[in-house]
């Protein structure tokens, strides 16, 4: 087993010591991913998944807060997309623009990297099994609505306006997360599907039902 990492590599560029946090995170995931597919959650402890992953159960909770947490890992580009997104809407760009610029980004990425498409199908049929993993997915999707709300309201400066940012920023995601579960539904039927495409035929359904209330 590895001894624990120290916590800033001497010398080591920040683009360096990133790349190495990754490279780690992913190691960790990796591990739990495939313990808890084998094992189920509560037969796996977090020695099991620093054994696996050739780390100090220390180092595992430098990464995460517990053995659950560990298959949630966001990667470098869904961060930097997050981090740009927030940014535009502090910037002031429509709430509703920004979002799905960010997130269809992420989608064309998704499109084209055949093992992130399976990682995300073995984590979807884990969370469909496991309780406590289902939680920690519902908890992170409220945490980034939030995240996402609290910038469009501070960007307009209108405290008044939150719950309507809510509302926006919800029905994006919603939307996106629908999207994501039928690809899924289709993918474990063996139908090609492409999740841009059933997120675009989604809003379409959306906008329009949208238009009808406006009546």
């Amino acid at each position: 087993m590895a001894d624990d990492e120290p916590d800033d590599p001497s010398g080591a560029p920040l683009g360096l010591r990133e790349r190495r946090r990754q490279e780690t995170l992913h190691l960790i995931s990796d591990a739990a991913l495939e313990l808890f597919e084998r094992r189920g959650v509560a037969g796996t402890t977090v020695d099991d998944i620093a054994h696996a992953a050739g780390i100090s159960p220390r180092t595992f909770f430098r990464y995460f807060a517990t053995k659950e947490h560990a298959v949630f890992v966001d990667d470098e580009q869904a961060e930097l997309v997050m981090h740009e997104t927030l940014a535009a809407i502090r910037d002031g760009a429509p709430v509703g623009t920004a979002l799905e610029s960010g997130w269809l980004r992420l989608l064309d990425d998704f499109a084209d990297d055949d093992a992130l498409r399976e990682r995300v199908l073995r984590t979807r049929r884990l969370i469909a099994a496991e309780p406590s993993l289902l939680a920690i997915a519902l908890q992170r999707d409220e945490e980034h609505v939030g995240t996402l709300s609290a910038a469009a309201v501070a960007a307009t400066g209108d405290e008044s306006d939150a719950l309507t940012a809510r509302a926006l920023v919800s029905i994006v995601a919603t939307t996106f997360r629908l999207a994501f579960d039928e690809w899924a539904r289709r993918a474990e039927a063996d139908v090609a599907a492409d999740v841009r495409e059933i997120y675009l035929e989604l809003r379409r359904g959306v906008t329009a039902y949208a238009a009808q209330l406006l009546r």
